[in-house]
């Protein structure tokens, strides 16, 4: 499958919707090794003179580890088919096991040597520019922490500002 390099300011979607309800894989590693996770929190727009995406994980994932050790992640996008794929990924651990194996997906590298999936429609290639754990005194509104953080503060998410540093696409076009 060929994929298509634009201009990250070129891209155009609709993001919202691509990641809150649609989800995204967050990929770090390379071919050799890698590790992934399901997302639906995120946003994208321009930071510091670049374009930007905004991503969040918990302390606990594995593909935090990989994150804060290779200081990239690709996040990629999928048709509307691969959504039970993308629910099984968010729900298990590569701790415990090789993702990979029964997700019907393909992974493939990029000219960047990221990884991607030949399924995706859409991957951005992001360069960790600034990592912070959220701050549970920081909340003005009083009921994230108790819907969204049961477990209390230490699981709060890790927030990582990235620069997209390239876009890929198929051909066809991501709508």
């Amino acid at each position: 499958m060929t994929l298509k390099q634009i201009d990250p300011a070129k891209l155009d979607g609709k993001f919202i919707d691509m990641i809150g309800n649609d989800w995204m894989l967050i990929t770090s590693g390379t071919m050799d090794s890698f590790n992934m996770m399901t997302a639906s929190w995120g946003f994208l727009g321009f930071m510091w003179g670049l374009p930007a995406a905004t991503c969040f994980v918990r302390p606990s994932r594995y593909t935090k580890e990989w994150i804060d050790k290779t200081h990239s992640l690709t996040l990629s996008f999928f048709p509307d088919k691969y959504k039970k794929v993308l629910s099984e990924l968010g729900s298990k651990s590569g701790r415990d096991m090789d993702k990979m194996k029964n997700s019907g997906l393909t992974p493939i590298a990029l000219p960047t040597g990221d990884v991607t999936y030949k399924e995706a429609t859409l991957t951005l290639v992001c360069r960790v520019m600034y990592r912070q754990q959220l701050v549970e005194k920081d909340f003005i509104d009083p009921t994230v922490m108790p819907k969204w953080y049961p477990k209390g503060p230490t699981d709060l998410h890790y927030m990582y500002i990235t620069q997209i540093q390239a876009v890929f696409q198929r051909p066809s076009g991501l709508f």
